[in-house]
């Protein structure tokens, strides 16, 4: 058996390399490890290893098509940020960015926000209870619930101003752990 010990980088063939690297650099906190204008690409790094997303300009991006959603291969790239206030920031963030959160999800271990790069490339932070793998051993169950979003000029929405998680995602929690014939 193979022994992997994790995901190294991610290539994006991309329309506009400058502005790809702009969106990655100065929306999202990449730092440019390498940039090689003989051979193209830019290595982007969130710090611990030498690039953790890559992007190449597509040599003819007007006649490639874009991706869609129900595609086959990638639907989307998800960052872990550290703490629940890392994912409020970066919701924050964002939308002071211009960039447009297409939907936020409590998936019960998690809470996430969905966007996209500037190639429609779909992109998620989220952040993770603490234990995630440790509390469902045999999964999550299927409870996610879909979260109300604001705009940039709107109050950060309730779910994100709560400390989370809080007493009901715990007891969620307990409920998931407990089994289907406790519920």
């Amino acid at each position: 058996m193979i022994n992997l010990s994790g995901i190294g980088h991610v290539l994006l063939r991309v329309a506009d390399e400058e502005a790809s690297k702009r969106f990655y650099r100065d929306v999202l906190g990449f730092r440019i490890a390498e940039q090689d204008p003989e051979h193209g690409g830019v290595f982007m790094t969130l710090g611990d290893g030498f690039h953790t997303i890559d992007i190449a300009q597509h040599p003819a991006p007007q006649d490639a098509p874009r991706p869609r959603h129900g595609q086959l291969g990638l639907a989307h790239i998800a960052f872990k940020v550290a703490s629940y206030a890392a994912l409020r920031d970066a919701y924050s963030h964002l939308l002071k960015s211009g960039v447009e959160i297409q939907r936020a999800a409590d998936h019960v271990c998690q809470r996430s926000i969905y966007f996209a790069d500037p190639d429609g490339n779909g992109l998620e932070i989220y952040y993770e209870m603490p234990r995630a793998l440790e509390l469902f051993p045999n999964g999550r169950g299927d409870e996610d619930e879909v979260l109300p979003l604001t705009s940039a000029n709107d109050p950060l929405p309730r779910w994100l101003v709560e400390a989370w998680p809080g007493a009901e995602a715990m007891a969620k929690v307990e409920r998931l752990r407990r089994g289907p014939a406790a519920g």
